[in-house]
């Protein structure tokens, strides 16, 4: 039998400069967390702990360190909201689902705000607005139909659902209730859950 060729493992250098580029994400999303797209390489390298020419290296402009740190920002939902399971309650899945999700939103800050609002933008930071709103489009949809199987539904759900889930997702929700209310983002999370999880049995029920 052929031999099957494996890849060869990462330089030292290359983990290097991985670990360097990680790091400058993650700072670059707390930075937009706080200050939005007023943020710039200098402040971004000093929450690194790195230099503003090690930045450069890894990113040739500010717009393209912004563009994917958001885009880091965007693709961490996929990883950390839990999928419905066989067997697992609609009420269980939603509770554990809306908790992390509402953590999640209240860590974005003003950046997303800004993405969402500001009309002038042009080059990276505007393809990376189109796919946070095509992405926020995609999840709200995939919660829904989820959700709708879940609850004992068939065919397609109802675009009223697909709007109260919208409104329950959304990170202008969590930062009304954390700021109006005082609401920690597990118990907006909870307390979405629970609201979605009657809104869905109303809909499944009159379908």
């Amino acid at each position: 039998m052929p031999r099957t060729r494996t890849a060869p493992a990462p330089s030292l250098a290359d983990e290097q400069r991985g670990h360097a580029r990680s790091r400058i994400l993650r700072a670059a999303r707390q930075v937009l967390a706080e200050r939005g797209l007023a943020t710039r390489v200098d402040d971004v390298a000093a929450a690194a702990g790195v230099g503003r020419r090690t930045v450069f290296r890894h990113f040739e402009t500010r717009d393209a360190l912004l563009a994917a740190a958001v885009t880091d920002g965007i693709r961490s939902y996929g990883d950390h909201i839990p999928r419905p399971l066989a067997g697992v309650a609609l009420d269980d899945w939603l509770e554990e689902a809306l908790v992390a999700l509402h953590g999640m939103n209240a860590r974005h800050g003003r950046i997303y705000w800004e993405l969402a609002f500001t009309l002038e933008l042009d080059g990276e930071l505007a393809e990376v607005a189109s796919t946070r709103r095509q992405a926020r489009r995609q999840l709200v949809r995939r919660f829904t139909d989820w959700a709708w199987t879940a609850g004992g539904g068939g065919g397609r759900p109802p675009g009223w659902l697909l709007d109260a889930f919208a409104v329950h997702l959304s990170a202008f929700a969590t930062q009304a209730l954390m700021g109006d209310f005082g609401r920690r983002p597990e118990e907006i999370g909870r307390s979405a859950a629970r609201a979605l999880s009657a809104i869905v049995r109303q809909a499944v029920s009159e379908a």
